[in-house]
């Protein structure tokens, strides 16, 4: 996987996917069993691997399922505090298409995928995202309707600065 630190410094490539309900109205989202916080299912890109070719891989690996990409969303840079760590994640999010007959559209409630407990998944009515903690929260707008065009976002959400850290 192509994530590396330098001292207090993390860097991850990573992928999403963007799964709805057929009636376009939830989404699926997923956490690591001790985080109290939500995300897109996905993970990080493997060295010499494309994006595409990274988020069927993590969707097939996380879940049992195959996937098709619909289209690429978004490009996100991400600049956040976590832990000790400052964080510099750069991150592709996908539409998928799952098949119509997959039984990960007949999932209800929280359920671990096919790695065991280490991952906790459940379908979400897209307007309810903001009332839970999911991150990073600026995506919620555009899982809540999503763009026909691909959008590039760039957000530092970090508490220590580059400039407080060098001092």
């Amino acid at each position: 996987m192509i994530s590396y630190e330098q001292k207090e410094n993390k860097f991850n490539f990573r992928v999403g996917g963007i799964l709805e309900s057929p009636d376009r109205k939830k989404v699926l989202i997923h956490r690591l069993s001790n985080f109290n916080f939500w995300l897109l299912p996905g993970g990080r890109v493997e060295m010499l691997e494309d994006t595409e070719n990274a988020i069927l891989r993590e969707i097939q690996e996380e879940l049992g399922v195959t996937s098709e990409i619909d289209r690429l969303v978004s490009i996100t840079e991400s600049f956040f505090d976590m832990k000790d760590k400052t964080y510099h994640e750069l991150g592709f999010n996908y539409l998928l298409r799952l098949p119509e007959n997959s039984q990960l559209l007949k999932m209800q409630g929280e359920f671990a995928g096919i790695e065991g407990e280490k991952y906790r998944y459940k379908w979400i009515d897209k307007e309810l995202l903001s009332q839970i903690t999911f991150k990073p929260n600026y995506m919620i707008p555009i899982l809540q309707n999503i763009p026909k065009e691909i959008v590039h976002i760039i957000k530092d959400e970090r508490i220590r600065k580059k400039e407080d850290i060098e001092r």
